[in-house]
């Protein structure tokens, strides 16, 4: 029998690349949705990464939304001090960070915890677990560095928007979709699961 690849292994690799992909999608949301580059004279690409984490508060440079799909979806550059749907985002700049702080690690604690339970043939729900581990870290980096979030897909008909959203936040959306359409079971944290097919 083939054996399966360590879901010890698979953890850390999942979660760098979709790490660095939200966190690519967030550069390219500065580079092309604002003008903070051109202003100062960034031009090649190793000089843009390299001040991408320096730049505050360039949602006043803002372009014009774009149009990915006229009426419905579009990316515009938004920076969100609050989580979804603004929500803390009036608290004072340093309550707010430690919030968030304790927050997202009780979160990965949780994950990690859960993760630890999940069996080894049980690949959707460790990569389901992957993914909002990742979503997480993404816009925890992103606090980090800013004490915001770089939003950036902005959904909605006519005058209903949804509140816009980034990369990381999708994968925190999915991979909760994903542990809720595996089996039906809560996760657990203590030992005691039940075995499969009881």
């Amino acid at each position: 029998m083939k054996k399966l690849v360590s879901k010890w292994a698979i953890l850390p690799v999942l979660v760098v690349v979709l790490l660095l992909v939200d966190q690519w999608t967030k550069f390219l949301a500065m580079d092309r949705l604002t003008t903070v580059f051109a202003r100062v004279g960034d031009r090649a690409l190793a000089e843009k990464i390299q001040r991408f984490y320096a730049y505050r508060q360039v949602e006043p440079l803002a372009r014009e939304p774009f149009d990915v799909l006229k009426g419905f979806w579009r990316m515009r550059y938004a920076e969100n001090p609050g989580s979804a749907f603004g929500l803390f985002g009036m608290w004072p700049p340093h309550a707010r960070f430690i919030f968030f702080t304790v927050v997202t690690f009780a979160a990965v604690a949780f994950i990690l915890a859960a993760y630890r339970r999940v069996r080894e043939d049980q690949r959707v729900r460790q990569i389901a677990l992957a993914v909002v581990l990742a979503g997480a870290m993404g816009n925890f980096t992103d606090r980090l560095a800013r004490r915001y979030v770089i939003d950036f897909i902005d959904w909605g008909v006519r005058d209903v928007r949804w509140p816009t959203f980034n990369l990381a936040d999708v994968f925190v959306v999915v991979g909760v979709g994903l542990l809720l359409l595996t089996d039906g079971r809560p996760l657990r944290l203590v030992a005691g699961d039940p075995k499969p097919g009881s």
